[in-house]
């Protein structure tokens, strides 16, 4: 910060630039050759490096990358940010969002602070009070505009037709309900009150018996298809001499025992078959019997996403910690069951368990932490150290790259242990949502790299290099303070070695995707033979942990914005790691990445709550510094202190005036969202209704929009989201709205429905349905599946007067059952009707209205396939080939032309909401 405040040793410059220069050198090298090397070999594996072209469906999928060596790298940002929000969804695009953010912000530092501050540091200037503050007045401007922004982004998503589609939009979960309320009639008395009623309320129970036996299904199901695909293609393949010209297939034999070489051998086909029978049996046995475990919440579903979610935000039971907390949009893959039985008490005690765990770990961590912090400084442990002075004889440029390379690539990789760890804590915590576990890793993976990199990197650089010279000085107080401040700066180079690296390789190693590519290669040419293992390798997507891959991004912000103005030469350094990184990210998310659970950019409010920590930081070590050179110099640094002081209280309002504004905002919708007198534009600007002929009218492009959800006007939505369900309407024939029986399809085994419970003033729809409920499963458009006993598990959810089952509302009244028999009913849409039956089992435990996943064969010219599955027919079991065949001349499978395998479609349609 002054003239000072650089080592007097010519040695530690030297060394200084020795491991800036090594690390610059090494950072770049590797980062081009993984990118030259990511151009070659981005041709030779689709799956690896573009699989949303060809593997999700039409309406997210990007369009095919160029050919050239380097054109895809304009491809992504050819897609308009309106189209990036609809094909990557508005968690990755808030994602992005803060990396331009910071790239910008970074950026501006860098033209205005660098020509500035750097010239104050040669000549001795510390009247840097005013730069700090327009440095952080910025950064609060600009985090508040993007919380605004973020904002209004969520809003649109929450009110959009797709994401109305979704069950998880007008339902509830409710937590820690008593005994005595803990009923459907009890439960339906309380929140029917709330605008629209209750429309399905599920009752949540565990059936830890019948998990375990579908776990133990699915893992026969697998052996039985590697069974009958080493059957199959046992007769195609190479011939001997003596084989026939047609092989005769050979029924595969092995032993079943757990421990390898005992237990007599078997007919593998033969026995996994009879297993797999008396498997389904005691599974639909147990469904049907009903002695699950209850447990103390309920998922509620309310006919409008207002109830839902002015249901959310009532204070329901007089007695503390009692049906609370109470939590909105919850999809139902996200559901957490292990955690569903928890009381909120118990949640607490857990969560301060771990804050004590997370306390000792980070005390723990701190040591190798320390270590690898401290090769940063070799000559300086040698100095310390006198038995280590043999380090000395090390060539100059070898000291140069321990101390640049070495230190940044052992922290990054002691770091990178950690999130396995925090997954576990986190998850034991009693989170009901895996999202919930993925922000809660979120917070401690930061509070554990700000502890550990930042702060106790630099006090220990700082320390380390201070005790050197105190030695020949003397440890006198005034002495001690003025060394610390001098040495603190210094520490500076181990971060920018540490962004260098993070900005050169990571961006580099995340297009290469080496371990995927090796993985894929491994297993798809010596490991994955059946279809279902081809699948697992070839048709499934990678997603990305939000809680694992924002703190370093939010770290990096903290680390420039301290180091912004003790060492400014960092600012370039850290423009261009946000730079590479919003650039990677940006095809990453439109080509390689599809995230299972989307919640609405929920990461995004707490990466800005991590900034604020950064300044607070920043702000109380400029405080230090600038207090240790007011003993130091004879002209008093008092201005500079009254001005940080300042800037510490202005930063704490903000924050606070940001938290009481848009924490609300973000979690639910507000009432006036659903008023017809209310328009929202495409630019965010919300008028009221006299105001409306203020607005411009918009673009086509922008009309176009609309049709995803996003940058829509809200009040053509808000009447309709305010008066019921908003999911599609549908009509179904006569003899199907009287309840003649659920079918399967091939993708998905749809449970029977067994009786309701009666209410007072239950619908004559459900009370007439009772008498038909003994139809045959079969699947649609196929042969007759095995026909499944009533399960009392697979009953619907209590359906109530007034508030009927959403593909029932809006519909004409019951036709008496004597009425005219040529009376018009609308025919049946397949698709709407299998979206109802999912929603009807939204909620339940997975295990409840679970059926087997079909047995997946590969079929082949001799028609072995066809053959097999006549068979597994008449034992009941579900089958499928779905883009399955058995190459003939290499007697290998292939799979394509699907996006799903068979029995997995139904896990995304309800998140998807078709």
């Amino acid at each position: 910060m002054d003239n000072n405040s650089t080592s007097s040793d010519p040695n530690d410059s030297n060394v200084s630039v020795k491991a800036f220069t090594s690390s610059l050198l090494f950072n770049a090298a590797i980062g081009a050759g993984f990118f030259v090397a990511f151009c070659i070999v981005r041709h030779w594996s689709k799956k690896i490096y573009q699989p949303r072209t060809y593997l999700v469906s039409k309406d997210i999928q990007s369009p095919e990358l160029p050919a050239g060596a380097f054109s895809w790298i304009t491809a992504s940002f050819k897609v308009k940010d309106t189209e990036l929000l609809e094909k990557v969804g508005l968690d990755a695009y808030m994602f992005l969002r803060f990396l331009r953010m910071s790239g910008f912000l970074f950026a501006g530092c860098t033209v205005l602070a660098i020509p500035i501050l750097i010239p104050l540091n040669m000549i001795g200037g510390i009247n840097q009070g005013g730069l700090v503050a327009m440095n952080i007045v910025a950064t609060m401007a600009l985090l508040w505009q993007e919380m605004r922004e973020f904002s209004r982004r969520r809003h649109a998503y929450l009110m959009s037709e797709k994401h109305n589609k979704t069950p998880q939009s007008t339902t509830i979960l409710v937590t820690a309900i008593p005994k005595g309320l803990n009923t459907e009639k009890a439960l339906y008395n309380i929140f029917n009150r709330f605008p629209g009623g209750v429309s399905k309320i599920w009752l949540n129970r565990h059936p830890s018996k019948i998990v375990k036996l579908c776990q133990e299904r699915d893992h026969v199901v697998k052996k039985l298809e590697m069974a009958e695909y080493q059957y199959i293609r046992s007769a195609y393949g190479k011939r001997s001499k003596n084989d026939p010209e047609i092989k005769k297939p050979k029924r595969p034999f092995g032993r079943i025992s757990n421990i390898p070489c005992v237990g007599r051998k078997v007919d593998l086909i033969e026995f996994y078959t009879n297993r797999l029978c008396q498997l389904n049996l005691q599974i639909e046995t147990a469904q049907r019997s009903g002695s699950v475990d209850s447990l103390n919440s309920a998922f509620i579903q309310f006919h409008s996403q207002f109830g839902a979610h002015s249901a959310v935000q009532t204070v329901v039971h007089p007695t503390p910690f009692q049906m609370a907390p109470m939590y909105a949009e919850i999809s139902p893959l996200d559901v957490v069951w292990d955690n569903m039985n928890l009381d909120t008490i118990v949640r607490k005690g857990r969560h301060m368990v771990i804050i004590v765990i997370s306390t000792v770990m980070i005390m723990l961590w701190t040591v190798p932490t320390v270590i690898v912090s401290s090769l940063a400084s070799i000559s300086d442990i040698v100095n310390a150290f006198k038995f280590l002075a043999f380090l000395e004889d090390l060539p100059p440029d070898l000291f140069g790259i321990i101390e640049g390379v070495f230190p940044p690539v052992l922290l990054a990789g002691l770091m990178a242990l950690l999130p396995f760890i925090l997954i576990i804590m986190a998850t034991y915590e009693g989170h009901v949502r895996h999202s919930s576990i993925d922000l809660s890793v979120m917070s401690k993976y930061f509070f554990f790299l700000v502890t550990n990199v930042l702060l106790i990197s630099t006090l220990s650089g700082g320390i380390l290099k201070t005790i050197n010279q105190l030695q020949d000085e003397g440890f006198k107080f005034d002495l001690v303070i003025r060394r610390f401040s001098e040495k603190l700066p210094q520490a500076s180079t181990f971060f920018i070695t540490y962004v260098l690296l993070r900005g050169f390789t990571g961006p580099a190693l995340e297009l290469l995707q080496i371990i995927p590519l090796l993985l894929n290669f491994f297993f798809t040419h010596l490991l994955a033979k059946s279809p279902h293992q081809i699948w697992d390798i070839q048709g499934r997507l990678e997603f990305v942990n939000y809680g694992i891959i924002f703190p370093p991004q939010t770290l990096i912000f903290c680390i420039g914005i301290l180091y912004s103005t003790i060492a400014p030469i960092i600012l370039p350094f850290v423009t261009f790691y946000f730079t590479m990184h919003y650039f990677v990210y940006r095809h990453q998310f439109l080509y390689v990445y599809l995230q299972p659970v989307e919640t609405g950019g929920l990461a995004f409010p707490k990466a800005v709550k991590q900034v604020y920590t950064g300044m607070f930081i920043s702000q109380i070590t400029l405080f230090g510094l600038f207090l240790m050179k007011q003993a130091e110099f004879e002209k008093p640094a008092v201005p500079q202190l009254v001005i940080i002081i300042i800037l510490i209280v202005i930063t704490a309002l903000s924050l606070s005036n940001m938290n009481e504004a848009f924490r609300p905002l973000v979690t639910f919708l507000p009432v006036a969202l659903f008023s017809e007198d209310l328009h929202v534009d495409e630019d965010g600007v919300v008028t009221d209704g006299n105001k409306k002929s203020a607005v411009s009218r918009r673009s086509d492009e922008e009309e176009a929009d609309d049709m995803y959800g996003y940058g829509m006007c809200l009040d053509n939505l808000s009447k309709q989201n305010l008066a019921s369900d908003n999911r599609p309407r549908f009509s179904m024939t006569k003899e199907e709205y009287h309840g003649n029986g659920i079918r399967e399809t091939n993708d998905t085994a749809t449970v029977l429905q067994a009786n309701n419970p009666t209410f007072p003033g239950q619908s004559f729809r459900h009370r007439y349905r009772h008498h038909h409920q003994n139809s045959t499963n079969s699947f649609a458009g196929s042969q007759r599946q095995y026909d499944r006993p009533v399960s009392f598990m697979d009953r619907p959810t209590a359906s109530f007067e007034n508030n009927r089952p959403a593909s029932f509302i809006d519909q004409p009244a019951i036709p008496e059952a004597d009425g005219p028999e040529d009376e018009h009913w609308p025919e049946t849409n397949p698709v709407n009707r299998r979206l109802e039956d999912l929603q009807d089992q939204a909620y339940c435990h997975p295990a409840i209205y679970n059926v087997q996943k079909p047995v997946w064969l590969p079929m082949d010219e001799r028609q072995l396939a066809q053959t097999e599955i006549e068979r597994f027919r008449s034992y009941g079991i579900a089958v499928a080939t779905d883009g399955a065949v058995l190459d003939s001349s290499t007697a290998k499978a292939r799979v394509s032309g699907i996006i799903y395998a068979p029995g997995e479609e139904t896990r995304y349609r309800l998140e998807r909401g078709e």
